[in-house]
């Protein structure tokens, strides 16, 4: 399939507006994130083809005309129409990861999702906010930030550089776009109150509602409760070492717009002071901690070492991980540097027999380039040692300290927590194999023309 010059690889998502496609562009062979306008048939009969066109342009206009880190770069701009009878479309920059995926979000939202820790939750929002500043300045307002708008650039590790997508909703100062009475603007539970009862007067403080939002569910895995304001007892978590954040999610979030941070910049500044003080308490109680404390072992048994092929549906059966995909086991955790590059698991009741690679690939890599990665370990008897290969999801679930608990340790890691997303050897179809992040202590897939880390194991 084929949208003017470029090679459709697969459908990335659908809304009321539009298809969003994984997309080859000609030549290069450089993957992008194709948009065309494909209206739902509802949305077509309200406000007719030529209306719905001059939004989705605009859309691409309005991104075109910003030039941030955090915002996604649109790439090329078609009208449509022509002998083809193409639809309008544009290109942007194609990222793999999404924030809605990092935590484990669907489209149940009310559903527990996965805690992503303080500091890259921190790190993550300071970037949104960042990100909105630059719209704000040119009086855009989003009006649709929610995680699975929120693209992760993976190059740098981490959890990711923040791109903010998704700017058919947006709103320019002093604009009133075409828009149908029913139609709603924004998402529910991300959406401030008064841009749900009255979308054209969502300013600046709405977006910053959203960012709050989201915030908090990185945290705490839940969404706020409608009016919170105060004290939220999921704010308790020793992560989060006590109950410092409540004045700032009762700003942030906050019925009233005019109670909320006048712009991002002063919600920066807030996150600035909550990180100070967080990372104050954090930093008293680990010099208070035993780190000679050792986590509790891993189950002994013989772990999966032959790779194999296993679809979404039955996945997590095959790799026995609970609903947000993290292993039911925790992995033992505690490993020994060997001194010679490599890293092995310590202690007879967990030992899995494998030695680690302990810096892992320098730079991120496609699932094909990571099995290359493996090979020249090999060709230069790394470590001393041959039998170097891609892990398997089972043999790289041992690396979690323990699942679904970020952020809990106190003691430096062995390896390098930027490069936590890492190949597996484990395949989901042709085209896609599955990954685990040891940060975040979960299970998922992604294209194998993604870029993620290299760890490879070999036999001790």
């Amino acid at each position: 399939m084929r949208i003017g010059r470029y090679d459709i690889r697969g459908l990335l998502g659908r809304g009321g507006m539009g298809a969003v496609y994984k997309a080859a562009m000609p030549v290069t062979g450089r993957m992008v994130a194709l948009k065309a306008l494909r209206p739902a048939d509802i949305l077509l009969d309200l406000m007719g083809r030529e209306t719905l066109s001059a939004m989705f342009l605009a859309e691409a206009a309005t991104m075109a005309s910003i030039s941030h880190t955090n915002v996604a770069s649109i790439l090329d701009v078609h009208e449509g129409g022509g002998t083809d009878a193409l639809p309008p479309h544009f290109t942007m920059e194609y990222y793999c990861g999404n924030l809605g995926a990092l935590m484990g979000e669907t489209y149940e939202t009310e559903r527990a999702s996965r805690r992503l820790g303080a500091a890259p939750a921190l790190h993550l929002a300071r970037q949104m906010l960042e990100g909105l500043d630059r719209l704000h300045y040119e009086g855009i307002i989003h009006r649709d930030i929610k995680p699975f708008n929120v693209m992760l650039a993976q190059d740098e590790g981490g959890p990711g550089t923040v791109k903010l997508i998704d700017f058919g909703l947006s709103r320019l100062r002093g604009e009133r776009p075409p828009r149908h009475p029913g139609m709603v603007v924004g998402s529910p539970w991300y959406a401030a109150p008064e841009q749900e009862a009255d979308p054209d007067s969502a300013g600046v403080p709405a977006d910053l509602f959203s960012v709050g939002v989201t915030l908090h569910r990185m945290l705490t895995g839940q969404l706020p409760e409608p009016g919170q304001g105060g004290t939220d007892p999921h704010l308790t978590d020793p992560d989060l070492l006590g109950p410092d954040w409540d004045g700032f999610f009762a700003r942030a979030l906050a019925k009233n717009p005019l109670d909320r941070f006048a712009d991002a910049q002063a919600m920066l500044h807030g996150l600035d002071e909550m990180e100070h003080t967080w990372r104050a308490a954090r930093d008293a109680a680990c010099s208070g901690a035993d780190l000679l404390d050792e986590p509790p072992p891993r189950t002994s048994g013989t772990v999966r070492g032959q790779p194999l092929k296993c679809g979404q549906r039955d996945a997590r059966t095959c790799f026995d991980l609970d609903e947000l995909w993290r292993p039911r086991q925790a992995g033992g955790g505690r490993f020994i540097d060997n001194g010679d590059g490599t890293v092995r698991e310590a202690g007879p009741d967990g030992r899995t027999g494998l030695a680690w690679e302990k810096h892992g690939s320098r730079y991120p890599l496609t699932w094909e380039r990571a099995h290359a990665h493996a090979a020249r370990l090999n060709e230069r008897a790394y470590g001393g040692r041959t039998g170097w290969r891609l892990p398997t999801v089972a043999e790289l679930a041992t690396l979690f300290s323990q699942a679904g608990q970020p952020g809990h340790s106190c003691q430096s890691p062995v390896f390098d927590p930027r490069k936590a997303r890492l190949w597996s050897g484990d395949t989901k179809a042709f085209t896609a194999a599955w990954y685990a992040d040891a940060e975040l202590g979960f299970i998922w897939w992604q294209d194998r023309t993604c870029r993620f880390f290299a760890r490879a194991v070999c036999p001790e």
